[in-house]
């Protein structure tokens, strides 16, 4: 009868300390979306100096070092809301392991994501 007692305390303490427990007090809520507010964390001018050579849109990132910028292709298409010669936009990007597109010498195929006009 002990033995019966212990085993049936031992699964009870078992049970209760491995039963989770639910945080009420943080609910989140969703976030409010602005349009026109910026959202990504780089900047750069929407250019098409290369479209002679068969490279559709790239963005030009400036850099520190502002006799080197940075040359985006974008993987995607942009909207046409913001696929205009000298454009300013912010944006966040995701270099790509692929080959540049045909007529692109320049540039480094990216993901272009969270992309905003600048106000």
């Amino acid at each position: 009868m002990k033995n019966l007692i212990l085993i049936f305390g031992v699964v009870f303490l078992l049970a209760t300390s491995c039963k989770t427990k639910q945080n009420t007090s943080q609910q989140s809520e969703p976030i409010p979306v602005q349009t026109n507010a910026q959202i990504g964390k780089t900047i750069g001018t929407v250019s098409h100096q290369y479209q002679s050579t068969g490279c559709h849109t790239v963005i030009i990132v400036k850099t520190e070092d502002a006799s080197n910028p940075i040359t985006i292709i974008p993987k995607d298409a942009l909207s046409a809301e913001f696929d205009k010669e000298g454009k300013e936009i912010y944006f966040d990007y995701h270099p790509l392991k692929m080959p540049q597109p045909e007529g692109c010498s320049q540039g480094i195929p990216a993901e272009v994501t969270n992309i905003s006009a600048k106000l």
